[in-house]
Parts: structure tokens; sequence; C-alpha cells
């Protein structure tokens, strides 16, 4: 399941479920002929939000259980298969069969449950994926009107292939806190102290 787990996160991860190339203008911006940039990590927002790091603690709760649960029925299954190789001599032909017959049962289950984890997992990230990043969107979408972006990037999306990008437009860590103040309270503005990055701009031709 281990395997299976890794590769769905890596999938998700690489998804642009939300804001990838978010294209935001506005009239200040055409007026003076510039194009402001930012750049977003909308992956490191969702994990280190509040909501995300919860949400991650109880999804690491839930797949250490059933990992376990998983490791629990591999045992049965070695000591069944270990019961029938050191008793194969001593075994009557009935008592063999029946073991065959719970060792093919449990292979069977494992199997199965591993299918069912790795689907049930995968449906899981995504929720948590899709659930902050409908309530992340907005918050993007008026931070960007109320600093004059013209667009933001995400960064955490291989499609934009993003090369380099100076730090001083990183917007992530000021999305965070924007985010988060926005789900313990309904004001829209930025919190106190929160300033707005040095963006790119460029004069177009």
């Amino acid at each position: 399941m281990g395997n299976g787990i890794r590769k769905m996160n890596r999938k998700l991860l690489l998804s642009g479920i939300v804001l990838a190339g978010l294209w935001v203008r506005n009239a200040s911006a055409q007026s003076t002929n510039g194009v402001k940039i930012g750049v977003l990590s909308v992956f490191r927002v969702i994990a280190e939000c509040a909501e995300g790091k919860q949400a991650n603690e109880e999804y690491e709760r839930k797949f250490q259980a059933r990992r376990d649960d998983m490791a629990r029925k591999q045992k049965e299954l070695q000591d069944l298969q270990q019961q029938l190789q050191s008793q194969a001599k001593t075994l009557n032909d009935e008592s063999r069969i029946a073991l065959s017959k719970s060792i093919e049962t449990k292979t069977t289950d494992a199997k199965r449950s591993q299918e069912d984890s790795e689907k049930e997992f995968s449906d899981l990230r995504s929720q948590i994926f899709n659930r902050i990043g409908n309530k992340l969107a907005p918050v993007v979408q008026q931070y960007a009107k109320e600093y004059s972006f013209t667009f933001i990037l995400d960064s955490s999306n291989q499609a934009n292939q993003i090369v380099y990008s100076d730090p001083a437009i990183d917007i992530t860590d000021d999305i965070i806190k924007r985010f988060d103040a926005s789900q313990t309270s309904f004001k829209t503005a930025a919190p106190n102290g929160l300033k707005a990055p040095v963006a790119a701009d460029k004069k177009t031709n």
C-alpha cells in the first residue's frame, strides 16, 4: 500500500487542482501598460495553512491505522504459510486442503484491502485539496485585486514550467496568513502588518 500511496501523493502534488495560472487584470495595470507578476505555491499553502495541517494530521492517523491493519493481515498470512510449510508432512489431506484454502482466502482479502485502501486514501487526499482549494481561490483573487497583480503563477504546477523566480515576488507566505485569517474572521482586508510583496513590474511594448 505504501508505494501506491506515495505514487498517489506525487500525482496529486503535480496536479494543478486550483489557481493554475490564475489571471487577474485590473484597470490600473491596463492604464499604465504594466505587468505585475506574483508567484504562489498552491501546494505549500494547502500543506502549511492551519486547516491543511489539521487535515494532514487526520489523514496520517487514518493512514497509520490502515497500515497497521495491513501489517497484521500480512503477518497472519505469513504464519499460515509457515505452518503449511513446516507441517506439510504431518497434516492429513483434509487439514492441508483447509489450510491452503485459508491461505488463498487471506491472500485475496489482503490484495482487496490494499486496493481499497489506495482508492480510499487517494479520494481522501483529493477531498482535502479540493475543499481547501475552493476556499483558497477567492482569497487569492481578492489579494491579487488589492495589490494590482496582472497574473499569479502556481509554482507547484509543473505545467507552468517556471525555471526561475525572484523570491521577492513569492506571495505564498502572505497567502497562508491571509487564508488562515479568512477562516477565523469575516474580514476581507489584509491582516494588520501584512505587506504586499515586491512584485515584478514589466513594461509592455
